[in-house]
């Protein structure tokens, strides 16, 4: 119960949020900004199907102390933080 609890709380709310925006940009025909969301709502749903079963989510807290596995989360963390500061500004001044 534990495992599946994690998981909804740390990966699904940012698939949904992602992916509801790619296809909201879509709809109202946006092309340069659903062809920006686009990767980035296949990368959510890609780490969504890569979670192995028992894994407590995305960032096993067991493995988490391994050097090269936090300098990746840390890295994956600063390209979102990137994309997000890129796409405010985008969505501000559009």
């Amino acid at each position: 119960e534990f495992d599946i609890c994690f998981c909804l709380i740390w990966i699904i709310p940012e698939l949904v949020g992602q992916s509801l925006s790619t296809v909201l940009m879509l709809v109202s025909m946006h092309w340069f900004i659903f062809l920006l969301n686009l990767p980035v709502a296949a990368w959510n749903i890609y780490r969504y199907v890569k979670v192995p079963m028992g894994n407590m989510g995305v960032f096993d807290p067991t493995e988490i102390h391994n050097r090269g596995q936090l300098k990746s989360h840390m890295k994956e963390a600063m390209i979102k933080l990137g994309f997000h500061l890129l796409c405010f500004f985008i969505y501000l001044y559009r």
